[in-house]
């Protein structure tokens, strides 16, 4: 039985806040990271630890991410390739553009 992945922060304080809100719907979870800890005077920036946070059940994958939602979480959109009309206008263009700058 593996564990599920549902959101990445830098922000130990909406971790805490996710981790809370999942705790109080029943929803088995745990976080990884630290986040964000402090300017580094070392390397002269700040320190960055990645917090990810997983269920234990898949069954609670959907309403954990409403709740995440809820709280305020970013939701990346997919990356959307152009409509079929503006492709085809594209490879028009550059048709065009190789038809013009070939030697006569």
């Amino acid at each position: 039985m593996s564990d599920f992945l549902i959101y990445q922060t830098s922000d130990p304080e909406f971790a805490g806040r996710a981790i809370e809100a999942l705790d109080a719907h029943g929803i088995p979870c745990y976080r990884v990271g630290r986040g964000v800890q402090n300017l580094n005077a070392t390397i002269g920036r700040w320190t960055d630890d990645q917090i990810s946070i997983y269920v234990r059940q898949q069954r609670d994958v959907s309403q954990a991410n409403e709740i995440l939602i809820g709280l305020g979480a970013v939701v990346e959109k997919p990356l959307r390739l152009p409509s079929g009309w503006v492709l085809a206008l594209l490879v028009g263009v550059l048709v065009i553009i190789v038809l013009v700058s070939l030697p006569q």
